[in-house]
């Protein structure tokens, strides 16, 4: 589910600082629509729009990704970058 595409995008989407779940699927109702908040420098918009379709057959939910957004308190942190 949601831990492949987090995985899957993280290889191939470009610096990514942190990725969240935001929106009503962070608040635990299933609406059919997933938010996805990417933050970082450089993110590969034209493969997150190749992807959304791919996501949507393989869970059954529309995926919506917002790039470099504030995080609010429902938000669930599903990745952060380690600083070194």
């Amino acid at each position: 589910g949601l831990e492949d595409i987090v995985e899957t995008v993280i290889d191939r989407i470009g610096d990514v600082d942190q990725i969240a779940l935001t929106g009503e699927y962070a608040e635990g109702i299933d609406s059919g629509n997933i938010e996805i908040i990417i933050n970082g420098l450089d993110v590969n918009k034209d493969y997150l729009n190749s992807i959304k379709p791919k996501i949507k057959k393989k869970i059954g939910r529309k995926v919506r990704f917002l790039l470099n957004q504030k995080l609010d308190s429902n938000s669930i942190i599903l990745f952060k970058k380690i600083s070194e």
